[in-house]
């Protein structure tokens, strides 16, 4: 047990950074785009910016295919059908979700981890029990890297997640 609550700290290390620099490097990346005039491709950009009007799903699901989709395609509708599972769960936006899940994607892909969208906001939500209260998703893709990573496959890193939050929220923290 104690070798599990010092992973989860390191793990909270590695997230905090994680975090300060994926919002560095965000506003770096915006400030670099605004600044030049972006030429129209059929695939979707790196990420949505605030001022993006566009449906988190259907970006998130375009992305993945690597191309436009229809909005009533079937991958529209599964990554649509997560969005709702997590919806109650974590304080980000749908768009932020997007985000962070397109991230965690690619460097699972780039572990030789590859899971699908869908797959890692349900898995992920099913961490969070909504009557807890909200999580932060970012927080939580950190988490779920750092397992994945280190060896754990799907199911045990997300048992793990289930325990630690379940724990934590019983305990009051």
């Amino acid at each position: 047990m104690r070798h599990i609550d010092k992973a989860l700290r390191a793990v909270l290390a590695g997230a905090c950074c994680w975090a300060l620099t994926a919002c560095e490097k965000r506003r770096d990346h915006e400030a670099a785009v605004d600044s030049v005039v972006e030429e129209k491709t059929e695939a979707p950009h790196s990420w949505i910016r605030r001022n993006d009007d566009i449906d988190p799903a259907l970006w998130l699901a375009s992305k993945e295919a690597g191309r436009q989709l229809a909005n009533n395609d079937p991958a529209v509708a599964r990554v649509r059908k997560a969005f709702e599972s997590g919806a109650s769960k974590y304080l980000e936006s749908d768009r932020m979700i997007a985000n962070r899940t397109a991230q965690l994607a690619d460097m699972l892909a780039k572990d030789g981890k590859p899971e699908t969208a869908a797959d890692l906001i349900e898995g992920l939500s099913s961490v969070v029990k909504a009557d807890y209260g909200k999580e932060t998703y970012g927080e939580l893709c950190q988490f779920y890297f750092i397992l994945r990573h280190n060896g754990a496959d799907q199911e045990a890193a997300l048992a793990q997640l289930r325990g630690r939050f379940a724990t934590n929220r019983r305990d009051g923290n």
